[in-house]
């Protein structure tokens, strides 16, 4: 392993190699300067020096507590997300004395003080302060002092410069240079992990909606399959037209063309200037009558988003197109749900926009003739976006493993989405040959390179740990 290292003013970095103490000189710590190194808060925060002292990420030859007794680190501990103490599960040896319990983690000792752990009674059980600087002794409530390890002269320099090397990379994955780096076997179990990941998340979001919505699944995947119409500019708007307009009224004219056309442009606030041409008027005045007949108040039309976007994704026609899916379902969402075929599901979901909408984008605005068609991609992206997502938590909500596992198999049949996120993964060499690798991909970029979570990362982790030789 890399020889811990204490910092000086000088033109040489002192290192200690357990009971020796030699010169380095600054160039063999390469990335990285003396000046960012004497700066205990940066590049570090507490999440680095977590990661350092649970991954091992230090000398740990002949380590002792600030008052002089021996460690030996059986178990670091896990960190953990929740509130208390930083890491739990630990196992150290202090002196004679084994110890189980919880690791605080802070820069200085003085922040235990300065965060209110003194009279915390869940830092009771911590067994052990991780510092990167001891400026001052601590104790707990019972006024049981805390032993105290420092890391300012054992943290490998090589660490600290590759996580700066991620933080300041503006590439769109911060470790692209490196890849060339990481085990690729560890990165395809990283992938798959993160697509368990995605749908979890989903699973949340779908289940908040569902006991929101009366524990209805059919009501349910009704918000679903609005938000993925919406696609990513419009998912919002199509989302609150969901919410002001329920699926129960709508279903009460799922027979009626007109009627359900009316209903959605009307709340969605399409139908408030006039109008030239006849349908639309029709629209409007069928709107007024149902609005009047069902205390109905439209949403604001400056939700909705037309720019830069391909006309066969106006709000208009994508709005004509779930008025047919609504009627084509006669409100029997769930069967979609049941359908393992994907060949059928995609024929079930392959709606066309009513005649109007063959020469118009939007109202009163006549184009070039063209059928307004949801095809493959479009019925791909509620499948993705909306089946699988209501099919998995609705599968955990009723435990019922088989919708899981037939959402799982729906990913893996499906081609990737076509975007540009992906192209960029594709790039980089990490092409998706299936939906599943590309929601994969999606939430890498999307949860952790965007958000420079590379010591959560499986790949991150794997290029810090590569700068501690052993």
């Amino acid at each position: 392993m890399e020889h811990a290292t204490r910092y000086s003013t000088t033109d040489q970095i002192v290192t200690s190699a357990g009971a020796h103490l030699r010169v380095v000189p600054r160039s063999s710590c390469p990335g990285i300067s003396a000046s960012t190194l004497l700066e205990p808060g940066f590049p570090y925060g507490e999440d680095l020096l977590q990661f350092i002292w649970e991954s091992r990420l230090f000398e740990h030859h002949a380590l002792r507590t600030t008052e002089g007794h021996a460690v030996d680190v059986l178990k670091p501990g896990r960190i953990q997300t929740n509130s208390g103490p930083d890491l739990e599960g630990a196992q150290v040896r202090i002196g004679e004395q084994l110890w189980a319990g919880n690791v605080e983690v802070h820069l200085r000792s003085s922040e235990w003080n300065a965060h209110g752990h003194q009279f915390d009674p869940a830092y009771e059980n911590v067994v052990l302060h991780v510092v990167y600087e001891h400026d001052a002794e601590v104790r707990t409530l019972k006024g049981r002092t805390l032993p105290t390890v420092e890391l300012l002269p054992r943290v490998s320099t090589e660490s600290i410069a590759m996580h700066l090397e991620l933080m300041r990379s503006l590439a769109f994955m911060p470790c692209a240079k490196l890849l060339d780096q990481v085990d690729p076997l560890r990165t395809s179990a990283w992938l798959e992990r993160l697509l368990i990941e995605r749908l979890e998340r989903k699973t949340a979001y779908v289940e908040a909606l569902y006991r929101q919505l009366g524990n209805d699944p059919a009501a349910t995947l009704y918000h679903m399959l609005a938000r993925a119409f919406g696609l990513q500019v419009n998912a919002e708007p199509f989302a609150m037209l969901a919410h002001a307009l329920p699926l129960k009224l709508l279903l009460k004219y799922r027979d009626d063309a007109l009627r359900m056309e009316a209903l959605l442009f009307g709340q969605a606030g399409l139908l408030q200037v006039d109008h030239v041409d006849e349908y639309p008027r029709s629209l409007q005045q069928e709107y007024d009558l149902l609005a009047l007949m069902h205390d109905l108040r439209p949403m604001p039309v400056a939700a909705w988003k037309f720019g830069r976007m391909r006309p066969v994704n106006f709000p208009t026609v994508r709005i004509a197109q779930f008025a047919q899916l609504l009627m084509r379902c006669d409100g029997s969402f769930t069967d979609l749900l049941e359908q393992d075929d994907l060949r059928l599901l995609r024929s079930e979901l392959e709606v066309l926009a009513s005649p109007y909408w063959t020469d118009h984008y939007q109202f009163d605005r006549p184009s070039t003739a063209q059928a307004k068609r949801l095809g493959r991609v479009g019925t791909d992206h509620l499948i993705i976006n909306a089946i699988v997502p209501a099919l998995f938590a609705l599968g955990r909500i009723q435990g019922r493993s088989d919708m899981r596992s037939r959402a799982m198999g729906l990913l893996e049949q499906l081609p990737p989405e076509k975007n540009q996120l992906l192209d960029q993964w594709a790039d980089l060499g990490f092409v998706a040959d299936s939906a599943a690798r590309g929601q994969s991909l999606i939430e890498l970029k999307q949860r952790y390179c965007a958000e420079r979570r590379c010591l959560s990362c499986a790949i991150g982790n794997q290029l810090l740990r590569k700068t501690v030789k052993e």
